[in-house]
């Protein structure tokens, strides 16, 4: 199996602003690489000693996981609220992106029966 994107790949995605540390950034690398080893299927290594490197579309919806964990982490009720003169809005967020469905799309695991 290729190797995963690290905490480094994962921080330059993030980009220099950002208020996690490093130990949150890796427990959401952790719980977002399960996530995604469990429902795409990863192209097979010729040569188990020496990794194929993680296919770039993987790696780009990996970050973005990751990216949408941490920041849904400030939102346990999974609403927003927008509130205006007139009236308070509240909208969900979380849940899947649209973005890593379409990433991982042509990797996807086909379930039978």
């Amino acid at each position: 199996m290729p190797v995963a994107p690290d905490l480094a790949d994962v921080k330059a995605y993030l980009g220099t602003d950002v208020s996690w540390s490093d130990d949150e950034i890796s427990a959401a690398l952790a719980s977002e690489t399960a996530a995604q080893e469990r429902v795409v299927r990863f192209p097979l290594d010729v040569d188990p000693l020496d990794p194929d490197p993680y296919p770039a579309d993987l790696a780009e919806a990996l970050c973005r996981r990751v990216a949408a964990n941490l920041a849904n982490r400030a939102l346990p009720l999974g609403v927003q609220a927008n509130m205006s003169e007139a009236f308070v809005a509240q909208t969900r967020v979380g849940g899947g992106d649209r973005e890593v469905r379409r990433l991982e799309a042509p990797w996807r695991r086909l379930v039978v029966g």
